[in-house]
């Protein structure tokens, strides 16, 4: 009888511990579907933040400007040499810096002045360029405020082409930084403007913050 009683405890507790197992691997593969789908709902996200133009993703490269300020731009975009910029903007006031797109319909001009401007003027600019922009439909304009500075915002389209602006002031200087494309194709890059506009910024520790954002 006890060799029978310790044959059942022993049938017991070995079913016991295949049913522990078995309890224990569900658990674990119940516990790894959630970590897995959590994890593709993440890179989902990630995929849905990325900009993208014509299903293509677009990356960005840091350029600091005189030193003094920073911004992003597409990596895809060309840095135009001093010659090139002589040769395509022959004129006194040609832009600084200008990027282009390897079809030369995208472009990023930004202009360091010598224009004397202090950021309580820069409302009052903003409102003189706009009184300039005749038979053209305004999408977004204004003032605000970002890193303790005052920037203004100008943005427009024309029959052919749509602009971005941000107006800002650096040693009582008047600073432009302006994205354009032809109209047709403006939904297409305006989170890419949004992102070079948002971008703005004067010091390492916030362009590395916003990048890793």
């Amino acid at each position: 009888m006890k060799r029978k009683e310790i044959i059942l405890g022993v049938v017991g507790i070995v079913a016991l511990v295949v049913i522990a197992f078995a309890i224990a691997n569900l658990v674990h593969d119940y516990n790894k579907d959630i970590i897995n789908k959590q994890e593709e709902e993440k890179k989902k996200e990630q995929e849905d933040d990325k900009i993208k133009v014509d299903g293509i993703e677009i990356n960005f490269k840091t350029y600091r400007v005189d030193q003094k300020f920073f911004l992003n731009v597409p990596d895809i975009f060309t840095k135009l040499d001093e010659a090139t910029l002589k040769e395509k903007y022959n004129y006194n006031d040609r832009p600084e810096l200008v990027f282009m797109s390897n079809d030369d319909l995208q472009h990023v001009f930004i202009s360091t002045t010598n224009q004397d401007m202090t950021d309580d003027g820069l409302e009052d600019y903003l409102s003189y360029r706009m009184t300039g922009f005749t038979n053209m439909t305004m999408l977004d304009s204004g003032v605000y405020q970002k890193y303790d500075k005052t920037f203004a915002k100008l943005v427009v389209t024309d029959a052919n082409s749509y602009y971005n602006f941000r107006f800002f002031t650096l040693d009582n200087k008047l600073v432009t930084v302006e994205f354009n494309t032809p109209v047709n194709d403006y939904q297409k890059w305006e989170d890419v403007s949004k992102e070079i506009m948002d971008s703005l910024c004067f010091n390492e520790e916030d362009i590395k913050k916003y990048s890793s954002d």
